[in-house]
This record gives structure tokens, C-alpha cells and sequence, in this order.
């Protein structure tokens, strides 16, 4: 009988090991969702509190721009230097705010799905040993489907409403990389010598274009001087005759550099150019024994002034001793500089 009883002991044995096992398992599994649960609602309490600091922050902002940009223009486009700096740090903020935003919007739709998958394939564990007791299984807290979207929705709400107004101070005010390029370009002109010249003059060669040039970096640096829109481009038409004779005709679109300031690289043929941009006209005459050359056009367009045009070689640029090649020339310009 003993013999008997220890054979049907053992199967016994190992199945109250295996129950046991199996429990500890459950148990482990369990603390570790609950941990991970509850790290997830930390850091979404911790992105909520932020992003109501950083929502209080911007408020004040822009009661601030209010009581002193009383005209109702952007304060991206205003004269006052004041108001341009504190429409930067909204851009800053609100860049901050999509960041917070995307990742509080991903962790939201995280615990969703976790909830919803765990609603529709969780069994309750059969227990193992009626002398075991184990914690219920808690992965997320339960969710109302209501509030769930009702939160989902509100957060994509204000993230469009993040993005819009990025995309808009976009089109005016210019990038980091872009105050980094013009102050870069400003302790280059510094280093030059002012030439002076005419600024009726059209044609310039590489001496008075690098003037011309070292001009639009002083400009852009100028914190007095308002930005302008950047997603305003000049059509420029291009038309050259030779003996009379049309040769060749093109239009070309300007690219904005800033607080009016436009330039484009185009190739002329020797001959009677004219260029001509909306109501205002320019003649320029190429000598006929010259080759086909690439040129720069710069447009200065202020709103309350003529407009002022200028044109020159790149190679005549090129040819000089030390050319002002400024870092927030775009890159399709495709000038290489030599003074940083």
C-alpha cells in the first residue's frame, strides 16, 4: 500500500507544482501591467500638467502682443521689433505644445487599444489550487468609450489648431537655421569695405554686386525693418532681343529672402534685355561680342518705396578678391562661399 500510495502521490505532486507555478506567473504578470500601467498614467498627468503651463504661457503671450500691436496686423509682420521677438517665442512655445500634444495623443490611443483588446480576449485564470489566492489582473484603468473619444478627439483638435498656426508664422517669420545663416553673413559684411554706388544702378559688376549684396545681409539683420510673408514669390519676366530679333523669353519666380528682399539666378544672352515685374520695368544692354552668362537678379520691394533692381555676373562676383557671399543665399543659387 505504501508503494501504491507514493506512485499516486506523485502525478499529484506535480500538478500542485505546476498550479503553483503557474499562479506565481500570473502574479508577476500582473505586477508588472499594473507597474507599466500606472508609469503610462504618470507621465500622461505629468504631459497634461505641462501642456496647461505651456497653454497659460502662451495666453499671456498674446495678451501681451494685443496691448501693444494695436493695429490687428500678425505680429510676425510688425515693424516693432518687441512684438517680432515675442511672436519667435509663441513659435517656440506652440512648436513645444505639438511635441507634448503627439506624445500625450499616443499614449491615449495606446491604453485604448490595450483596453479595448483586453475587453475582447481576456479569460479569468481557472485556479490552481483552492488554497492559493491570487490579485486580479489590472492592465489599464476602465474607460468610458464617451470620454475616450470625447479626450481623442479634443487633442487632435488642438494639434490642428497647432499646426495651422506653425504653418502660418512659417510663411513670415524665418527659421533658426535662417537667423543663424544671416548673422553668419553679417560678420561678413562687416568685414567689407563699403563701396559706394548707385542704387538706380541696374547692372553692377563684382565689386558694387558684393556691396549690393553686404546691403541685403545689413537689412536682414536690421531689427527695425518688419519681416515679410516667404510665401510670396515675384514673377519676373525676362525678355532679350539681338539686331531686333526676339531670342529668348522667360518668366522666372523670385525667391524671398526676407523683409522684401528676393533674389533669382538666371542665364542672359548678349543683346537688349528688358525685365519687367508687375508695373515696373528695367533695361538692361549686354555687349554683343559677350558669351551667355549666368546672372544674379536682387529685388529690394519695399511696401511704401520703388522698388529697387539689381543685376550682375555671377562670374564678375566670383572674380574678386574676397566676393560677400552671404550664408542665406538659397541653396539653388548655388554660389560657393569662400568667407564662411
Amino acid at each position: 500500500m505504501t508503494g501504491l500510495f507514493t506512485v499516486m502521490q506523485y502525478p499529484l505532486c506535480r500538478l500542485l507544482t505546476r498550479g503553483a507555478w503557474l499562479a506565481c506567473a500570473l502574479l508577476v504578470a500582473a505586477s508588472l501591467a499594473h507597474a507599466q500601467s500606472r508609469d503610462t498614467e504618470l507621465e500622461l498627468q505629468a504631459l497634461a500638467n505641462e501642456r496647461a503651463m505651456l497653454t497659460a504661457e502662451l495666453e499671456q503671450y498674446k495678451s501681451t502682443v494685443k496691448l501693444v500691436q494695436t493695429d490687428g496686423s500678425p505680429a510676425e509682420q510688425s515693424s516693432n521689433p518687441a512684438v517680432r521677438k515675442l511672436a519667435l517665442e509663441m513659435v517656440k512655445i506652440k512648436e513645444r505644445l505639438v511635441t507634448v500634444t503627439e506624445r500625450e495623443l499616443g499614449l491615449m490611443q495606446e491604453q485604448i487599444s490595450a483596453a479595448r483588446q483586453l475587453a475582447g480576449t481576456h479569460q479569468p485564470a481557472p485556479a490552481a489550487n483552492p488554497g492559493i489566492e491570487s490579485k486580479p489582473l489590472r492592465v489599464i484603468p476602465d474607460y468610458s468609450a464617451a470620454s475616450e473619444r470625447e479626450h481623442v478627439e479634443r487633442l487632435h483638435a488642438l494639434l490642428t489648431s497647432y499646426y495651422t498656426d506653425l504653418q502660418e508664422a512659417a510663411r513670415t517669420l524665418p527659421s533658426d537655421e535662417e537667423l543663424a545663416a544671416r548673422a553668419n553673413a553679417q560678420l561678413d559684411a562687416e568685414k567689407l569695405a563699403r563701396i559706394p554706388f548707385s542704387a538706380d544702378k541696374i547692372r553692377l559688376n563684382g565689386a558694387e554686386a558684393s556691396t549690393a549684396l553686404s546691403q541685403i545681409t545689413h537689412r536682414l539683420t536690421d531689427p527695425n525693418l518688419a519681416e515679410s510673408r516667404r510665401d510670396i514669390a515675384p514673377i519676373c519676366g525676362i525678355r532679350t532681343e539681338l539686331f531686333g530679333n526676339l531670342i529668348a523669353s522667360e518668366q522666372r519666380s523670385l525667391r524671398p529672402v526676407g523683409k522684401n528682399n528676393y533674389v533669382a539666378r538666371v542665364r542672359l544672352q548678349p543683346g537688349d534685355t528688358t525685365l519687367r515685374i508687375k508695373e515696373n520695368r528695367w533695361e538692361i544692354q549686354l555687349p554683343q561680342h559677350m558669351n551667355a552668362g549666368d546672372y544674379l537678379i536682387t529685388l529690394y520691394s519695399p511696401p511704401d518705396s520703388p522698388p529697387e533692381l539689381h543685376l550682375f555676373s555671377v562670374d564678375d562676383l566670383m572674380a574678386e578678391q574676397n566676393p560677400h557671399i552671404p550664408a542665406w543665399l538659397p541653396a539653388d543659387i548655388n554660389l560657393k562661399s569662400r568667407s564662411g
